[in-house]
């Protein structure tokens, strides 16, 4: 019988895989696979918790997402921003940690 820990572990990650799932990404199928994978495995952070940490940091609004896997096996989202001059923006955070790793002009 499972106790009331490992119920609630279960609905979060499912919970948490389909916030991945629903959430507006652009990747290949196998890049997908491989996010929903790490996700469920507690190797990346969920796009949602990801927007909450850097939102704060981002040079204006976020038009939209993509998930990328790195050569090195590193799991990014990249945010496509604009700021209130129109100028857009990619920014690169690290899928497991949060961590803002590059912000580019992307005229």
């Amino acid at each position: 019988m499972k106790t009331a820990f490992a119920t609630r572990r279960t609905l979060l990650l499912a919970a948490a895989g389909l916030v991945l799932a629903a959430a507006p990404l652009r990747a290949d199928d196998d890049d997908q696979e491989i996010a929903r994978r790490a996700l469920m495995e507690g190797r990346i952070q969920s796009l949602s918790k990801i927007t909450e940490m850097v939102k704060p940091h981002l040079p204006g609004k976020i038009l939209g997402v993509e998930l990328e896997v790195e050569d090195d096996g590193r799991i990014v989202y990249e945010f496509d921003v604009i700021d209130s001059s129109g100028r857009l923006w990619e920014v690169e955070v690290d899928a497991a940690t949060g961590k803002i790793l590059k912000i580019e002009d992307d005229d």
